[in-house]
């Protein structure tokens, strides 16, 4: 399987989407990222169910398995991964988080999940994903622009 990065912050022509995952960074700067419980930590998301648009995509998933919500979003790139003769593609978003809620259990998985915020240069020590530097690398930009000072 090969995953290659696109930066950009257009999906109209993509199919299929199968994942919308979001970098989501607090006030101070520092970055989301959650667990279930026995598995590994990454950002929030998931697959986008009954025709959703890719940021409705993202809010559902970032209030279900983070229980957060998000304010200010944009889309900075995707993935295109490439496995035999068949492609897919995970869209990437950048977003500032608005509201973070006391934990709940996440409907799709049943169980709590876990969360934290981490400086960036802490991020690689908790998500394991080395394909995730480009795509990180964008997040960081996007928020210097448009992140709360």
């Amino acid at each position: 399987m090969k995953f290659i990065w696109h930066k950009s912050s257009n999906f109209l022509s993509l199919k299929p989407i199968t994942q919308v995952y979001s970098v989501c960074f607090d006030d101070k700067g520092n970055i989301l990222i959650i667990r279930t419980p026995n598995e590994n930590w990454n950002i929030p998301g998931g697959t986008p169910e009954n025709n959703e648009t890719p940021e409705q995509t993202l809010r559902r998933e970032t209030k279900e398995e983070a229980d957060v919500t998000i304010g200010k979003n944009a889309m900075i790139g995707y993935y295109e991964v490439v496995s035999g003769k068949s492609t897919i593609y995970q869209l990437r978003f950048a977003a500032l988080l608005d509201e973070k809620k006391p934990s709940t259990i996440d409907p799709a998985s049943g169980v709590l999940n876990e969360r934290k915020f981490v400086s960036p240069d802490e991020f690689f020590r908790y998500v394991k994903i080395k394909d995730y530097e480009p795509m990180l690398d964008e997040a960081i930009n996007w928020f210097k622009k448009n992140g709360k000072n």
